[in-house]
């Protein structure tokens, strides 16, 4: 029969371990870096078309180990950068606009009319107002208009020039506390990580050790105890030791009725003997009055006879009840001599229960010099996980170090820094007060055309064009140059560092093929820095192969620094999870040597098998023959019988004599029946009742006897067979249970260590931040700044026309004013002289001229007819030329050339 051992029967170790606390004490989180709108990072997208390549590492990478020549290095670079040399292009050619269209003006530009007055130049006044009054005002109003939106988008460049300038400088003056900031966090991270890492695996193995020492010290109630439980489970051996001890307190009756029926017979005996040799006595007396009875009475003399015991056979047989062995056998289990049957039952069955209930407390014992060999590798296995972990201690106390290096060196690369980012703020500043100045020449220009000082206004637009020319030219060598740094640093900067989740520039340029190392890494830059913060003579397992693409990809997510760079192959946990190193270290072999054995159970009730065989064989004994017979013996009766008989013999007896001898022989036997047969027949009462009692009880307790030796028997078999698979299976468990500890452990440190401790997020949140920094905080403003810049030369390249357009507008229109000023002085008489007079001073010269162009226009444009009017001829015009204060009227045929106004010949007719 083979006993399987049920699931529910595996022992469930603990699974809980310390967790570490990761430190919250960051800097860069606190910075607000991702804090803002960022208006011109539109521009990256309009730059990665410009320039859709790559960063060239390679070139890169030997320009920077001086393996090629400068010359073919710009060479080189001039096949990546069209796209910027074209967008420089388009800049200066933008830039020259303003000069070219100003000199061509200026080329262009014919002398002012002669302003002598006469009739031809008053009719040609005439003339030109009819065609040029409305186009003149509507132009002048349409540039104005035309000109006043660009000075308010110039306006818009300009804050948007200042604005973007001082967020480059805000954020260059920021970048020394910001890389300090990460600097100081990158060592807060490696101290961090390092220490939760260590906490993980010395404080899981704290806890696994000891929970395996608490096993070891509680191997009575992990193995032994379960043993015990289980064996007393299928063989019940407990409840046949209680039986056993009912047993015993059945033997003690038994043996109380054996003692009480050996006393009953002991003084039966003793009182038969007497009254056997009374009898005898009344037997020699009855033959002697025998003897002398007379010839006549002797018939009835030789009827008397008296039963002796010898006859009833009762002494016989109250001799064999005391000699009885098996009663004896019976009798002596209940004493407590150290040679009773009872007494070495009882001892057997303490020894027994004490084999089996100490067996917990015996397996401890058998198992110390195991359980001290398992410390004993249990303290090499801590020594060798503190030795492991020191290494990872002065690789992150190396790498701490050169973060300190690294931030101490930058304090003198900052001062540099900053000298530039200052000449780089000043050149804003000038490039945008400049712009502002320019665009304030133009406001001014459009403040005295308001105040209607055209001549003023004319001039400053002029002026405001001559100094467009010279600045769109500084400002285009600005803008060129904040093109130059903002969008190289965009696209061959920024756009790597955001190339997610890839980042194949980066991993050309730091991993393969690198520009840190002259010679090419063979495992990529992390591995390499690992490798050279080691401890000298460290014995890698196998090399760290992290890519940098995947490190920052996985710190993104939140993965835990051991698994993310692979550290596993710097701190071997195999040392204290590894079912291989635990065959190395010779614990599994501890662990297989522990174990409980089968030995004390082996044979050890046969003792009180042999007793209770020997007990069931006594019980063998025939008490209801005996019984029976002692019932139909009665002396006491025979007795009874004579006096009765000796009675009526004596009555029918003649001799007096005769009758009175055995009269007195009756009185005799009167007095031995009532002194000794009396009680006898009580003891014999006594006897049988005994004898029937004990045939009461010795069946149920032969039953008892049988039963309880058929269960031990049983009992004992199945220990004998299946003792020793049972302690083997148990001794398994608790071998898998001390090996569960190190498994559970080993489960925890790689859950632990690859998701919950020491995540490299705050590593990604300062190469992030870094990133912000440069990309978002300095070359989104600088590429705003170049653009403002080209925005402000496009709307100066479009306000040089419109302002010199502007300016000639205004002349013509104060040359066509004084023509008609001067004009109409000549013309009008006193009283219409003095009241256009009156008009000009009250009103604006451009109304004056409308009226009196109105006059001369009524004057030149009527015909013959309809100025003399009908019923009149000229005798009567000519005659009335001649009066004082008349209008002289002359008539000028005006021939034009192709209908334009302005192109005509003059005739007097």
């Amino acid at each position: 029969m083979t006993v399987a051992l049920s699931p529910e029967q595996t022992t469930i170790v603990p699974q809980d371990y310390p967790e570490p606390v990761a430190t919250e004490n960051y800097i860069i989180p606190t910075l607000g870096l991702h804090h803002g709108s960022f208006v011109f990072s539109y521009l990256s997208t309009f730059l990665s078309y410009i320039t859709p390549y790559d960063l060239p590492v390679e070139l890169l990478r030997d320009a920077f180990h001086t393996k090629v020549s400068f010359l073919q290095l710009i060479l080189e670079a001039l096949k990546v950068e069209s796209g910027y040399i074209c967008l420089i292009a388009i800049f200066f050619l933008i830039s020259l606009i303003p000069l070219c269209y100003t000199i061509a003006w200026g080329c262009a530009k014919e002398p002012d009319d002669d302003l002598n007055p006469g009739p031809t130049v008053d009719a040609i006044i005439q003339a030109e107002e009819l065609s040029l009054e409305e186009s003149l005002h509507c132009r002048r109003s349409f540039l104005w208009l035309m000109l006043q939106v660009i000075i308010l988008l110039l306006i818009a460049g300009v804050i948007a020039m200042f604005v973007t300038n001082e967020q480059i400088a805000s954020a260059i003056d920021q970048t020394p506390d910001i890389v300090r900031s990460s600097m100081v966090d990158a060592a807060t991270f490696l101290h961090d990580a390092e220490a939760q890492i260590r906490f993980v695996i010395i404080e899981g193995l704290a806890t696994a050790t000891e929970r395996i020492r608490q096993d070891l010290d509680s191997v009575d109630k992990l193995l032994g105890e379960p043993i015990q439980h289980h064996l007393a489970l299928f063989t019940g051996i407990d409840i046949i030791f209680e039986s056993i001890i009912d047993i015993s307190t059945s033997s003690s009756n038994l043996s109380r009725r054996i003692h009480l029926l050996q006393d009953a017979l002991a003084r039966a005996a003793k009182i038969s003997y007497e009254a056997e040799y009374r009898l005898d006595e009344l037997q020699i007396q009855l033959s002697v009055l025998q003897r002398q009875c007379t010839f006549r009475d002797r018939p009835l003399c030789d009827t008397l006879r008296i039963r002796n015991f010898e006859d009833t056979g009762l002494i016989e047989r109250l001799r064999k009840l005391q000699g009885d062995k098996t009663l004896a056998k019976l009798m002596a289990m209940g004493e407590a001599g150290k040679n009773s049957s009872m007494h070495a039952l009882t001892h057997e069955l303490t020894a027994a229960r004490s084999i089996f209930r100490g067996y917990a407390a015996d397996a401890r014992n058998a198992t110390e010099d195991a359980a001290d060999r398992i410390q004993e590798r249990l303290e090499e296995l801590v020594n060798e996980t503190h030795a492991s972990v020191a290494i990872l201690t002065e690789t992150v106390g190396a790498l701490v170090a050169r973060v300190n290096r690294t931030a101490n060196f930058s304090d003198s690369f900052f001062d540099r820094y900053r000298e530039i980012g200052a000449i780089l703020w000043l050149s804003g500043l000038a490039a945008t007060i400049m712009t502002l100045l320019v665009t304030l020449i133009l406001l001014s220009a459009l403040s005295c055309g308001c105040c209607h000082a055209d001549s003023k206004a004319g001039i400053t637009l002029i002026l405001g064009a001559v100094c467009i020319c010279i600045a769109s030219l500084a400002l285009s060598g600005f803008a060129m140059l904040e093109m130059l740094l903002g969008a190289h640093g965009q696209v061959f900067i920024c756009h790597p560092l955001y190339n997610e989740p890839s980042y194949t520039v980066l991993q050309k340029l730091i991993d393969k093929p690198g520009l840190i190392y002259p010679k090419e890494p063979q495992h990529g830059i992390i591995g390499e820095l690992l490798r050279q913060a080691s401890p000298p003579g460290t014995q890698w397992p196998r090399p760290v192969q992290v890519s940098l693409s995947k490190a920052l990809n996985e710190c993104e997510q939140g993965r835990g620094s051991f698994a993310t760079f692979q550290l596993d192959g710097l701190v071997n946990l195999t040392s204290s999870s590894s079912e291989d190193h635990r065959q190395l270290s010779g614990l599994n072999g501890a662990i297989d040597s522990i174990g409980a054995g089968e030995e004390p159970f082996v044979g050890f009730t046969v003792r009180i098998q042999t007793i209770l065989e020997d007990m069931l064989t006594d019980s063998d004994l025939n008490l209801t023959g005996t019984r029976m017979e002692l019932t139909q013996l009665s002396p006491d009766k025979d007795v009874l019988t004579f006096i009765d008989q000796l009675q009526r013999v004596s009555a029918q007896i003649q001799d007096v004599a005769t009758s009175s001898r055995m009269t007195t022989l009756g009185s005799r036997a009167k007095r031995l029946q009532l002194s000794l047969l009396v009680p006898l027949e009580q003891l014999r009462g006594d006897i049988v009742y005994h004898l029937t009692a004990l045939e009461l009880q010795l069946s149920p307790w032969a039953t008892q006897v049988n039963k309880s030796l058929s269960h031990l028997r049983s009992a004992q078999a199945f220990l004998d067979g299946e003792a020793a698979e049972i302690c083997f299976n148990r001794s398994d468990l608790y071998r898998a249970r001390l090996r569960a500890h190190l498994d559970a452990y080993r489960n925890y440190t790689t859950v632990v260590l690859h998701d919950r401790c020491a995540s490299c997020r705050p590593l990604f949140d300062i190469f992030d931040a870094l990133r912000m920094l440069f990309c978002h905080h300095i070359m989104d403003p600088m590429n705003g700044l170049w653009f403002s810049s080209f925005l402000c030369l496009f709307l100066w390249a479009a306000a040089t026309p419109l302002s010199l357009i502007l300016s000639s507008t205004y002349r013509r229109l104060e040359i066509l004013s004084s023509k008609l000023q001067h004009s109409n002085s000549n013309r009008y008489n006193s009283r219409a002289s003095v009241q256009r007079e009156d008009q000009r001073e009250s009103s604006h010269w451009s109304t004056q001229r409308s009226v009196s162009v109105h006059v001369n226009a009524v004057a030149e444009s009527s015909t013959d007819e309809e100025y003399i009017g009908p019923g009149e001829s000229s005798d009567d015009v000519t005659n009335a030329e001649d009066e004082d204060g008349a209008v002289v009227i002359e008539y000028i045929e005006l021939q034009y050339e192709n209908g334009d106004p302005m192109d005509y010949h003059e005739s007097l007719i």
